[in-house]
């Protein structure tokens, strides 16, 4: 007897089991088909500062079909201004599950120090690349650049984060030398707790290419190497 009641209590456990999964499963079908989107080209585009923004294209499947014409493209390109544009492409299935790419697209302006540059940073055995550096002409013969350490730390070594890991600095430009507009001290080094300087600071105009050790308290034997590129 003890037996047949543990059997009838299983069995309604089961059943209960089955009702609620039916339940929470109502309006989604038993199996899905995910949704993959791929890029046509690669997924950093540069564009020179004027020309005309064209898309590479993108190709998006649900199993064997081809739901392309089902994307949805957000962002914009403004090519009259040197930056980074994220368009974002996105397209969601019958049951209500989303895939979604990124591209980025670099205006670069090739004729002047401003502009978006790739940085390369390297301090110690650590090093990235591909970083994301924006120079502002300032109008006053100085610039404003994102990030003196060349995205080291906020986009290297602590990529989102919710703190400012950047180091925002004045730079000037005399011939091919670069060097801080002012004294040490003037971005955001909280983190660091002492300032860093643009030591042996270069550019090529004809390559694109700057080049300059972020040095701890001006010293370059304790230095950040950055090399931006367009």
């Amino acid at each position: 007897m003890k037996k047949s009641l543990i059997f009838l209590m299983a069995g309604a456990v089961a059943v209960a089991g089955l009702t609620g999964c039916s339940k929470d499963s109502e309006g989604l079908t038993k199996v899905t088909t995910y949704a993959v989107i791929e890029l046509d080209g690669a997924s950093l585009v540069k564009v020179n500062k004027g020309e005309a923004y064209v898309e590479p294209g993108f190709t998006a499947t649900m199993g064997s079909e081809d739901v392309s014409s089902s994307v949805t493209v957000s962002g914009s390109v403004n090519t009259a201004k040197p930056g980074f544009y994220t368009l974002t492409y996105s397209v969601v299935n019958p049951d209500g599950f989303a895939a979604s790419a990124s591209r980025t697209v670099m205006v670069v302006d090739p004729d002047n120090f401003a502009g978006a540059y790739l940085a390369a940073a390297k301090y110690g055995t650590r090093s990235y690349s591909g970083l994301k550096i924006t120079i502002t002409d300032n109008g006053n013969g100085t610039y404003a650049i994102s990030d003196l350490s060349g995205g080291f730390y906020d986009q290297g070594r602590y990529p989102g984060y919710p703190y400012d890991f950047k180091y925002e600095e004045t730079l000037k430009l005399d011939g091919n030398t670069v060097t801080l507009a002012g004294p040490m001290g003037d971005g955001s080094a909280w983190y660091w707790g002492e300032p860093l300087d643009c030591v042996n600071g270069t550019y090529d105009a004809a390559t694109g290419t700057i080049s300059y050790l972020a040095a701890f308290g001006g010293d370059p034997d304790d230095a950040i190497s950055v090399t931006l590129t367009k």
